[in-house]
């Protein structure tokens, strides 16, 4: 009966220690700089892009302004399948950042919650789930600094 009693009062001990963390997932993941390094390699291909769908938009133009019927419709095609080029390296780029970072992001905040003892860290924007918390659970500011500690030592 004492062990029992023992047990009880040792789980309801456990109960009221348990940690919890709310971050921000949102500005966390804007705030990596894996994501910041990966968007500006992304962006140069996508100026190089852009600039010859401008290229090409240009040229539409001129044979409009010619009323080559035969030069309009050749630079039409063109001008629209770049601009679909574009956007489709735009979508890819976005997905393959977000799961770069979401693959690097999701152990460093594991490990991020192991070192604090944290038994629950919950991702908050204000558009989900929880849409207030106290600035007490708050650990954004912690976490990204955390993580970009450690992403800049390589790990």
């Amino acid at each position: 009966m004492c062990v029992m009693a023992s047990l009880i009062m040792y789980w309801q001990i456990e109960k009221q220690n348990k940690k919890t963390g709310v971050v921000d997932a949102v500005k966390l993941f804007d705030s990596f700089n894996m994501k910041k390094e990966l968007e500006s390699h992304a962006k140069t291909k996508l100026i190089a892009i852009s600039k010859q769908a401008d290229s090409i938009g240009n040229q539409l133009k001129m044979a409009r302004a010619t009323n080559n019927e035969e030069e309009i419709k050749k630079m039409t095609y063109a001008y629209n399948y770049i601009n679909a080029s574009l956007e489709d390296e735009y979508k890819q780029s976005n997905q393959d950042i977000n799961e770069q970072v979401w693959k690097r992001l999701n152990p460093l905040i594991m490990e991020f919650g192991k070192k604090k003892a944290l038994h629950l860290i919950i991702g908050a924007n204000g558009m989900g789930s929880v849409l207030y918390n106290d600035e007490y659970y708050d650990l954004t500011g912690e976490i990204i600094t955390y993580v970009n500690n450690r992403y800049e030592k390589g790990n």
